[in-house]
């Protein structure tokens, strides 16, 4: 590109070409090769709202209002990205319906990342426990959290329990 050409083409497209010559410059050196003031080059950037960002050294299209997004030109990519992402959730619209009332109905169990704590002892202990009190428990987990191990349930137990009733002494 040179300095006739940067004045003359698409701002569009002028933007992307900028965007591939930052890719091995800063705007200094871009300006520089054009032959062009870098402040006459940064201005003549700015026209129809293309801004600078500097972390990602590119320019990108400024969209001053949420109406706008529907006027604004977006790359192929990310129209066919969103057209798929878009055709997903209607063909699974009351799957994902049916997903979102589950979740919304029964309480989600999470368990603590210290049950998991790959750097944790373990110990082994016995425990005498009120057999029908074990039994509702039991029958709970295998019907309910049938992924999940017994062990880590009741570790989910007793850290909520000393989380909800430990005091700071």
């Amino acid at each position: 590109m040179n300095k006739d050409r940067f004045f003359t083409m698409d701002v569009d497209k002028r933007a992307e070409e900028i965007n591939k010559m930052l890719v091995n410059s800063d705007l200094k050196g871009v300006a520089e090769t054009l032959g062009i003031a870098y402040s006459s080059f940064t201005k003549e950037m700015q026209k129809q709202d293309f801004v600078f960002i500097a972390r990602e050294n590119q320019y990108f299209k400024f969209i001053r209002d949420k109406e706008l997004l529907g006027t604004t030109k977006p790359s192929d990519k990310a129209t066919t990205g969103f057209q798929e992402e878009l055709t997903f959730i209607k063909e699974n619209l009351e799957t994902l319906k049916s997903l979102v009332s589950t979740v919304n109905e029964k309480p989600t169990l999470v368990l603590d990342k210290e049950i998991y704590n790959s750097k944790a002892k373990y110990v082994n202990k016995n425990l005498k426990l009120n057999e029908a009190i074990y039994e509702k428990f039991s029958k709970l987990c295998e019907n309910q959290f049938p992924h999940l191990k017994v062990q880590d349930l009741i570790a989910q137990a007793l850290l909520s329990f000393t989380n909800e009733f430990q005091t700071n002494e």
